[in-house]
């Protein structure tokens, strides 16, 4: 199917009661607007045509951010849906089939009645298909005006009905699928209304009616719903998060509680995943199968790979967790932080940029960054990396099976050879070669002798 679309996202929103456009408002971790332009897209669209106007630049820059060829259309002045749509159908240029007109406030489309919509229009060759829905309190939408064969032939819209037509329930949910020719040729015909002097896009419904039966599907009150307020921001947040949760438990993943979880649209997680309440999954979150995060976690852009455990309250940015790797509680893993297998970070560690290989461990209290940790690396307690000395940041390289005493400091640039012994309590400022104890202050000595000196010290007692 020849497919175009339209996405409306150009008005001032001023019931949010907010100094930023209602199409930059989050829901379920993406803008408002993206989720009616990814609707579009999954359909094949081509063109894309956004209508941006309030806060232009910034709806644009959200947008190009998740899609890809995308056409905007400015509307510098907001004068309805009719006169947006006249912007935008210059960028339809010689586009003959259907053209998909959407709200960007509307996030809660389906795709199945999108594509049955559009379906419609085509296979009966119609000049316009439109959705309705039924409200039991309608009130602030333009009514579906039937004849007595129950044909569409018009929509009034609220400042302009009787008393007589605002009784009606059936209400235009404000998405077509029009013919392009007849939305070329005809677009430019409407009028201003009299009362608030816009052009209306729905003023287009009578004159198909006049020649061609106006089609329409009907959906549920939800799918339709268009966010005025951040009471209803709230309400479709809750039941797009639903549908989210339903889907992966559906797939094999347990959520411990549903109401309190939260998964991006983005996010990927593999059977036997447990969420406990509170979770957050925010953006491309990866998470394989047999994970199991606790209570009150937050991660953001992470890959959890198979059998790992994080425990209550741990917040991991743009990290990786290796198999079988054990962190928290109260952990933070900031961005570039990339723990290998059968790795263990624990309580009030943070770690910033930094590659623990397999088996190594920083168990209590630490703050690793720019850091290099070698396979069965201990980090004591209290350990601190001074990686950054006010003008630069610096690494820190730690060999395997490198033990850190508890309260050491480690100041960078800074090598630890294999084997190497850091007493507790050490500040660190020159290299320790393999196999050697670094006792206070940069002292150094071979493990074994030093060894032999404790023995003779306690038998000469």
């Amino acid at each position: 199917m020849a497919l175009a679309s339209i996405i409306l996202c150009a008005g001032k929103s001023t019931r949010m009661k907010s100094e930023y456009s209602k199409m930059l408002h989050s829901i379920c971790g993406k803008p408002l607007c993206f989720w009616p332009v990814n609707k579009a897209v999954s359909l094949g669209s081509q063109p894309t045509i956004i209508v941006v106007g309030h806060q232009a630049k910034e709806v644009e820059a959200v947008l190009v951010k998740n899609f890809k060829n995308l056409t905007f259309a400015l509307q510098s002045e907001q004068k309805g849906t009719g006169h947006a749509v006249q912007i935008a159908v210059e960028a339809l240029g010689k586009f003959s089939g259907t053209v998909l007109v959407l709200c960007g406030d509307t996030p809660m489309l389906n795709q199945a009645s999108l594509e049955k919509l559009c379906h419609l229009q085509k296979s009966k060759k119609a000049a316009l298909a439109l959705v309705t829905t039924t409200l039991k309190n309608p009130t602030g939408y333009g009514r579906i005006l039937r004849d007595d064969y129950g044909h569409i032939i018009d929509v009034i819209e609220e400042s302009e009905a009787t008393l007589k037509q605002k009784k009606i329930q059936e209400i235009n949910a404000g998405i077509y699928a029009f013919d392009a020719g007849f939305l070329k040729n005809r677009i430019h015909d409407l009028k201003p209304s009299r009362i608030k002097n816009e052009f209306y896009l729905t003023d287009l419904i009578a004159k198909a009616a006049e020649t061609n039966h106006v089609l329409s599907i009907s959906v549920l009150e939800n799918e339709a719903l268009g966010i005025n307020d951040r009471i209803q921001l709230a309400y479709a947040e809750k039941i797009l998060q639903k549908e989210i949760n339903q889907n992966w438990m559906s797939k094999g993943v347990t959520l411990i509680d549903p109401d309190t979880t939260y998964i991006s649209d983005e996010a990927k997680l593999g059977e036997d995943v447990t969420l406990e309440p509170g979770v957050h999954l925010r953006g491309k979150c990866e998470i394989a199968k047999g994970v199991h995060i606790s209570a009150g976690s937050i991660l953001t852009d992470t890959i959890v790979e198979e059998n790992a455990r994080i425990h209550p309250y741990s917040i991991c940015e743009q990290a990786f967790i290796g198999k079988n790797s054990e962190i928290g509680p109260f952990v933070r893993l900031r961005p570039g932080a990339h723990l290998e297998n059968s790795v263990k970070i624990g309580n009030f560690v943070e770690v910033k940029k930094s590659k623990f290989k397999s088996g190594s461990k920083a168990n209590h209290l630490a703050y690793i960054g720019d850091t290099e940790v070698g396979e069965k690396t201990n980090i004591g307690a209290g350990t601190i990396t001074c990686n950054y000395d006010g003008f630069k940041k610096h690494k820190t390289n730690l060999g395997k099976n490198v033990f850190i005493g508890s309260n050491s400091t480690l100041v960078a640039p800074l090598v630890v050879e294999d084997d190497a012994y850091v007493a507790a309590g050490s500040t660190l400022t020159k290299d320790v070669p393999k196999d050697a104890l670094a006792i206070g202050r940069s002292r150094q000595e071979n493990k074994k002798d030093y060894a032999k000196k404790i023995k003779k010290k306690f038998f000469d007692r």
